[in-house]
């Protein structure tokens, strides 16, 4: 991981990896190796709910997960900063 970089997965250069890339060249041969069949939305359900089951913020994982707020106070008025998110992460 780079701190200096804003993507944490990254192709050889330090780019962003397109969707593509990701799939077929990182996640489905990590996938064989370790023998699973997964899809990386899986990932998601797995990570919502076991941040579910360690009670974090609601907020916290929709903006964790890059989801976009419905209701009008999460959206607009409600603030969550790095330090929040890293705390509810935390909770795992």
């Amino acid at each position: 991981m780079d701190p200096n970089n804003e993507y944490l997965i990254t192709n050889f250069v330090g780019n962003k990896l397109s969707y593509y890339v990701y799939y077929h060249e990182k996640f489905k041969k990590i996938m064989q190796q370790l023998e699973l069949n997964h899809r990386p939305h899986d990932c998601r359900h797995t990570f919502a709910t076991l941040m579910d089951n360690a009670d974090a913020n609601k907020l916290s994982i929709k903006r964790i997960m890059g989801h976009a707020a419905k209701d009008i106070t999460d959206k607009v008025y409600t603030h969550k900063d790095i330090k929040q998110l890293l705390m509810a992460i935390d909770r795992l």
